[in-house]
């Protein structure tokens, strides 16, 4: 690995305040990485922009221990209502899903997005650096060392007025750069870094001085978005979608202050507009217009206007989201695609989530530089399918040609019979909610080499799933002990930053043992030999790579954790979570999950479990602290089954999660060949 320069400014420059640039500064300053977020504009934009966060987004939160703040001030929206004209015709659950905990969308508008993260920012003991803007940046090779590079950037602010030119482009979603402003005086810095993380937006500066190209097409749809206060027969308490009589499409959404956000179809631009990249400054009394003939004969009142603005629709995703493995492209600087399905934001945010805990290895000396070309690798698959989904859903929305009205006209015709059995079809194969996000075989993503290949469903790169859990004994976290307490497994998995390890036993320790059964020559037998395993590599891979010891000044991360923040009811859980740290030390942690068989079901059966602890000798298991190889109980089986894991007779499975969620690596057995093949994968991501 290469040494930083000695004359670095700050370890990371991180350009651009929006939601993806502050998530990233976030997750840094919690894994203890210094960093600047410099933005141009003086204050945070006061348009709704995007509006909702997706589930697997809640989950990213979660494990930050953010998440709360996002649940009390957003709106739990799980479907929406189509209209053929003025005519009621469906409901359909679009953001349902059963596959997580936070199986809804959470509508809440980019502004109070960006409020919430910025607060949180803060409350770590950071700010965001306003008013300088970036205006060239470059990768500088020491020429006495060629081993050593770092990130030269020019920033710049206004000495009067803002950095906002009068010539800019108003239309949302352009991508081209803006022309200078002649006249004006600035007060300029050269700040040098290790990284720069762009997160500057389609019109990125960052991307166009480093010449990245930019590959794509601009649609020729011509779409107007307004916010605003209306008088409507429609209720707007959900999404609403209508299929106008005039053969256009609006799309409403319900903000938070009782406004409304209307996505409208305007048809196509002409040639001309085009070409010109333009379009005309839409006025209310226009869009009035429009919008009474799509929903005609409802009536449709737009009373005044907060926003009202034409977007312009690019697909489009950097040739490269990573330059010379310095400059990191996330969010639209490195991606742009239609509004449809609202995964914009929420992949721009999973695009942080994916470098930080990356960079941080690398920052602190615990992992290889290379370990960050695997950003680019795993992000930019995941852009391209986001992109093509977005470009399907928008295509059938607000296609003009006579094949998709037809299509879409039969759609709205039929969907009154088809809408009741959606929810019954297979909600967990919705891409909306982005819960199906995976990764594949990759340097940090490896298939054991010693076993037989498990179905893709369970295999490296996919998500890690959630699932409840039983504490069979008391223990103490600081909260009154609690014995049959219900935890998720999420709840199990605070981050940033940390491997967790799940060790799947079977029903190998809480199950009786017949005479005639045999263990499996991959399984342990001895809970105690299991412990001792567990312990050993804790502490062996602790004494090896561990994040600096730090004093938090700040209480502020820490998170109450009784709580229920799914909002539905559920047995009593939480308690028995493990809190969120302010900043991290540890890397790994580690969590042994064990099935029972059948007779030993429900609240007597956790009883009579407790009841065989001592003569299965799992106390050693019992008695270990959450995160170090405490046992929990999968009644059920079921999260077994969720990680492709036999729940009975089985020899188990050891399963490495990464800080991020995504399983890195799986192998057959609990026994000591298991944990010397774990042992060699974090060799081979890590530093030696």
């Amino acid at each position: 690995m290469s040494s930083p320069p000695p004359h670095i400014d700050i370890p990371v420059l991180i350009s651009g305040a929006g939601p993806a640039g502050l998530f990233a500064a976030i997750l840094l300053t919690k894994l203890n990485v210094p960093c600047r977020v410099v933005e141009r504009h003086l204050k945070v934009s006061p348009l709704s922009k995007a509006l909702v966060v997706h589930s697997r987004t809640m989950e990213n939160f979660a494990m930050c221990g953010i998440l709360d703040r996002f649940l009390a001030q957003g709106k739990r929206v799980s479907e929406f209502h189509a209209y053929n004209g003025a005519k009621p015709v469906a409901i359909i659950p679009a953001l349902t899903t059963k596959e997580s905990h936070y199986g809804f969308g959470l509508f809440l508008e980019q502004l109070k997005t960006t409020n919430i993260l910025t607060e949180e920012l803060e409350s770590l003991g950071m700010k965001v650096d306003r008013g300088w803007e970036l205006m060239d940046t470059k990768v500088v090779e020491d020429p006495e060392d060629k081993t050593r590079s770092w990130v030269e950037t020019k920033i710049r602010r206004a000495l009067t007025g803002t950095n906002i030119r009068e010539t800019e482009n108003k239309v949302l979603g352009v991508v081209e750069e803006d022309p200078e402003e002649v006249g004006k005086q600035y007060e300029v810095q050269i700040v040098r870094s290790q990284y720069l993380i762009a997160s500057d937006g389609g019109r990125s500066v960052v991307r166009h001085k480093l010449n990245i190209p930019f590959p794509g097409i601009t649609l020729d749809n011509n779409i107007l978005i307004y916010d605003g206060n209306v008088e409507s027969d429609f209720p707007f308490e959900n999404i609403t979608v209508v299929n106008g009589a005039n053969n256009h499409i609006m799309a409403a959404f319900p903000l938070l202050d009782g406004q409304i956000r209307i996505i409208l179809d305007n048809g196509t631009l002409t040639p001309e507009q085009h070409a010109a990249l333009k379009s005309e400054e839409p006025t209310l009394e226009k869009f009035q217009e429009l919008v009474s003939a799509c929903v005609a004969p409802a009536k449709l009142k737009c009373l005044d206007s907060s926003w009202l603005t034409y977007y312009r629709v690019n697909e489009r995703q950097a040739e490269h989201f990573a330059y010379k493995n310095r400059v990191f492209l996330v969010g639209d600087a490195a991606h742009v695609h239609s509004p449809a399905g609202g995964q914009g934001m929420n992949l721009g945010l999973q695009d942080s989530f994916n470098l930080a805990w990356k960079m941080a290895l690398v920052f602190h000396g615990n992992a290889p530089e290379n370990i960050l070309e695997t950003y680019e690798i795993e992000r930019k698959p995941v852009a391209d399918g986001i992109i093509k989904l977005s470009h399907s859903m928008i295509g059938m929305a607000m296609g003009n040609d006579f094949i998709t009205r037809t299509i879409r006209n039969i759609a709205f015709t039929i969907a009154p019979y088809v809408a009741p059995y959606l929810t019954t079809l297979s909600p967990d194969n919705n891409p909306v909610p982005m819960l199906k996000i995976r990764y594949h075989e990759n340097a940090i993503n490896q298939r054991s080499k010693s076993q037989i290949s498990v179905s893709e469903d369970f295999q490296v790169g996919q998500r890690a799933r959630d699932g409840d859990l039983q504490v069979i004994e008391k223990q103490d976290l600081g909260y009154a002990p609690v014995e049959g307490v219900v935890v998720r497994l999420h709840e199990l998995m605070p981050g940033p930053g940390i491997f967790h390890i799940l060790v799947f036993t079977s029903d190998n320790f809480l199950s009786p043992k017949p005479a005639a059964k045999k263990s499996t020559p991959e399984s342990i037998d001895s809970a105690e030999e299991l412990s001792n395993e567990i312990r050993t590599h804790l502490q062996a891979w602790g004494s090896r790579w561990a994040y600096p010891l730090i004093d938090s000044n700040t209480d502020a991360a820490h998170q109450a954790v009784n709580h229920n923040d799914s909002g539905a009811s559920s047995p009593a859980r939480s308690s028995a979570a493990i809190p969120f740290e302010p900043k991290v030390k540890s890397l790994f942690m580690a969590h042994v999950i064990s099935s029972v068989s059948q007779c030993h079901g429900g609240q007597n059966g956790i009883n009579r479990v407790n009841q065989q602890t001592q003569a299965q000798g799992i106390n050693a298991l019992l008695v270990n602290n959450p995160g170090e190889g405490k046992l929990y109980l999968d009644q059920t089986g079921l999260l077994h089954q969720k990680y492709g894991v036999d729940a009975k007779h089985g020899p188990g499975a050891i399963i490495v999660v990464r800080p991020d969620s995504h399983i890195g690596y799986r192998v057959l057995g609990t026994n000591k060949g298991s944990w010397e093949e774990v042992d060699q994968y974090f060799e081979s991501i890590l530093v030696k």
